[in-house]
């Protein structure tokens, strides 16, 4: 990074239009070396669990970013800290701390980039990473909406980039023995999909009183393109903590409620399960408010649960409330469940394996060894499905290296988003519709266009459209 381009970025204001150099001065077609230079971009307890992994694979990790001072400060310490006991995997000292992404993404010596803001940023620095010629590990769900979706999708395949979306369940070996036996015809054809997770997002609401806030946090820029909000300490809780604050993702201005929190799990194996990949839905059912639904002024008087996503094919996805189960497909011939560390398989009236908690006899391996050995044999075994290695950040690592393209890759990880958005809208917007999954727009003269976008526009220009000049 030159001198002036420095003091150019110290010098901007972050409530200014953002930084943007031509993509002609951009451009990385491969990685400097063998051991790839690696960044992260917000620190929140999901990245440092996330920096936790990727210190052990083979990368150097030298800048830290974060609008919370103490935030960046201790994850610079973790590195150091890190690299001090294990010198054979880093040299400490080299880590940088940063407030503002844009200085990370000017540097030319930077590979990889970990992004794990809430949901309103992902998209926009995402494609500034990729268009400064860097691969992108991206949390869930992808983008905050669905407009944004197609843009990071378009823009991985325009940039020739490696991105892998943190859909981690498609590292774990349950989930993927559920789609394969799908995929394979093991309980016939399928006719429905249950996922099972919370409800949608809410409307926001400021604190009834004014929060005082500590130094060292740059809340303007932690809102971003979102509108500019009173500071809440719930909203954005200041430095370094165990806890998962849910209010951000809950909140319509940053997040999608649980729909994309864990839909982006549970939706996502369904997708991989019907082998929709690289399609969606073509209607949107919604679900019916109850009275307690429209009663409820904190959730804006929306529906739960019940939203049905319906396939070209007649397949019928309903989403339900959280369960055992995550996502649980039926068939003609039997059933797959399987959540996290559980898994069953029912095939006729035969229970052929059930793990759900330790209590049971067995194991998780043990149920799936069953599962496989009874459906998934040699001569029967079509379909077999991307197998990570090492798990999901070790196999991004190895994609940016080989240039393959990584198991949760932008179209993957984009269409799996559409599903969250398209839920939560309907939730939120008290509708179904119409869908048109090759051109990701409404169908048939339904829904409305607006909804695709940020409501209201984006504050500061933090526009993915302003990446495309």
């Amino acid at each position: 990074m030159t001198t002036s381009r420095r003091n150019f970025l110290k010098g901007a204001s972050l409530a200014s239009a953002p930084f943007i150099l031509p993509s002609s001065l951009w451009a990385q077609a491969t990685m400097s070396n063998d051991k790839p230079s690696m960044a992260f971009i917000g620190l929140g307890i999901q990245a440092r669990g996330l920096l936790g992994n990727f210190l052990h694979q083979d990368v150097n990790v030298v800048a830290i970013c974060d609008v919370d001072r103490t935030r960046r400060e201790d994850g610079v310490k973790r590195v150091d800290e890190f690299y001090k006991g294990n010198p054979d995997k880093g040299t400490p000292g080299n880590c940088k701390a940063y407030s503002d992404f844009r200085e990370v993404i000017a540097r030319k010596d930077i590979d990889l980039v970990c992004v794990a803001t809430p949901d309103h940023w992902h998209a926009y620095i995402t494609i500034a990473a990729l268009r400064s010629g860097k691969d992108v590990y991206c949390e869930k769900p992808l983008t905050y909406t669905i407009h944004e979706a197609v843009a990071v999708m378009e823009a991985t395949k325009k940039y020739n980039r490696i991105l892998q979306t943190g859909a981690m369940q498609r590292s774990s070996f349950e989930f993927l023995t559920a789609a394969e036996l799908v995929r394979n015809g093991c309980i016939g054809k399928v006719t429905r999909v249950d996922c099972n997770f919370g409800g949608p997002s809410r409307p926001h609401a400021d604190p009834k009183e004014e929060i005082p806030m500590e130094p060292g946090l740059d809340f303007d820029m932690w809102c971003g393109g979102a509108p500019l909000v009173k500071y809440n300490d719930k909203l954005a809780p200041r430095g370094v903590h165990t806890f998962f604050p849910m209010v951000w993702r809950m909140d319509d201005l940053f997040g999608s409620g649980y729909c994309g929190d864990w839909g982006a799990h549970h939706l996502d194996i369904a997708q991989w399960g019907l082998d929709m990949d690289n399609s969606g839905p073509v209607k949107v059912i919604k679900a019916e408010r109850t009275d307690k639904d429209k009663a409820n002024a904190e959730l804006g008087g929306r529906a739960q649960s019940g939203v049905v996503l319906e396939f070209a094919n007649g397949v019928q996805l309903k989403h339900n409330p959280f369960s055992t189960f995550g996502t649980v497909f039926y068939g003609t011939e039997g059933t797959v469940s399987v959540n996290r560390g559980k898994f069953e398989m029912q095939h006729g009236k035969e229970l052929i394996c059930s793990y759900v908690k330790k209590e049971d006899s067995g194991s998780l391996e043990g149920a799936l060894a069953k599962a496989r050995k009874a459906f998934l044999t040699d001569s029967a075994y079509k379909t077999k499905l991307y197998k990570t290695k090492g798990g999901h950040p070790a196999d991004f690592v190895a994609c940016a290296k080989s240039r393959q393209r990584a198991c949760s890759n932008e179209d993957i990880g984009g269409r799996s988003a559409v599903l969250c958005h398209l839920c939560n809208m309907s939730y939120v917007r008290d509708a179904g519709f119409g869908w048109d999954p090759v051109k990701n727009t409404f169908a048939a003269g339904t829904g409305n266009p607006g909804w695709l976008v940020r409501e209201g526009g984006y504050r500061n220009k933090w526009d993915v459209d302003a990446l495309k000049s």
